[in-house]
């Protein structure tokens, strides 16, 4: 029986600047039956909460007979939480890398002043966390590096979500090996 392909919405953490990195890296993955598009949440801008959940709505509902997979980076990790737990039916599973996935207690006021998105994203993490169920949660994956200054290791997990640490330390190290050599690992995870 042939496997449905699959689609990953790939959400961006801050640092719009590394945009273009993200879309040369992403555009240099071929693995069969899985396509993958960036979906930039542009966080230091002025778009609201709500707009950047329109946009990955919009996102979603343009794939067609796929299975879509939310790839969430550092604060990319929290919108994909409130995604999956606004559309439990229509994603497969969640993966984040070094996703800001809890603890917004532990967010610097200097994050919330560049971005009210993330601060409201922040204030209602707790919320959609909530909203998941024990199969939905097992369908939810943390990678995440030994050491992380930016976003800990501890931060990145959901209780009943699995985790996958890579023997990296360091935030956006880990995320580069992971949108470039790392990849296959990404991949494996998503095929499961």
């Amino acid at each position: 029986m042939k496997r449905r392909a699959i689609h990953i919405l790939y959400l961006s953490g801050f640092g719009s600047r590394y945009d273009k990195f993200r879309l040369k890296a992403l555009r240099l993955w071929r693995y069969k039956n899985v396509s993958i598009e960036l979906v930039p949440m542009r966080w230091e801008g002025k778009e609201t909460f709500e707009q950047k959940l329109v946009r990955i709505d919009r996102a979603i509902d343009r794939v067609n007979g796929k299975r879509v997979v939310i790839v969430g980076e550092s604060a990319g990790g929290s919108m994909a939480v409130h995604i999956y737990a606004r559309r439990p039916d229509d994603i497969q599973r969640v993966i984040t890398i070094c996703g800001k996935n809890s603890h917004p207690e532990t967010v610097g006021e200097d994050y919330f002043e560049r971005s009210p998105a993330f601060r409201t994203t922040m204030e209602r993490l707790n919320d959609a966390t909530k909203l998941l169920t024990k199969n939905q949660r097992h369908e939810f994956v943390s990678i995440h590096p030994m050491y992380d200054s930016v976003v800990p290791v501890r931060e990145t997990m959901i209780a009943g979500g699995r985790c996958k640490r890579l023997w990296t330390i360091g935030h956006g190290l880990t995320i580069a090996l992971v949108l470039t050599v790392l990849s296959p690992l990404l991949v494996r995870i998503v095929r499961k």
